[in-house]
């Protein structure tokens, strides 16, 4: 499939996920950060589940200085920054405010992601890109 169809597909969930968290969480009367203990705890088991098949991967990555560095990479990035920065940010923003206006600030990301695609990976500018 399209890797259009995954980034739709993304989008849709999470928006799903922000409106009933939201709810469940005030539901609840859980902090965000209990808000997204939950989450991430499910999402760990199921990802868990999901890559055992590919564990050895994880090993044949280690074994190289490239590797070890691109796996630093994903811990920080993505790990620190994106997973636990960015969701705790998010989910007190859901938590405290109106959906319908934090939401859409959430999901900027496709300006930030084409900015940040130009300014550190080289990616070029073409009128398509632009005009998404």
């Amino acid at each position: 499939m399209r890797p259009e169809f995954f980034a739709l597909a993304a989008a849709i969930f999470w928006s799903l996920g922000s409106a009933f968290g939201k709810k469940g969480m005030a539901m609840a009367g859980l902090s965000p950060e209990l808000g997204l203990f939950l989450r991430l705890g499910l999402s760990a088991l199921l990802v868990f589940l999901l890559v055992l098949p590919k564990i050895t991967q994880y090993g044949e990555s280690w074994a190289s200085p490239v590797g070890r560095k691109g796996i630093l990479w994903v811990l920080v990035f993505e790990g620190v920054l994106a997973g636990t920065l960015g969701m705790l940010a998010f989910y007190t923003a859901i938590r405290r405010g109106e959906l319908s206006r934090v939401v859409p600030l959430a999901f900027t990301t496709p300006l930030w992601g084409f900015l940040w695609g130009i300014a550190l990976q080289g990616e070029r500018v073409t009128a398509l890109k632009a005009g998404g």
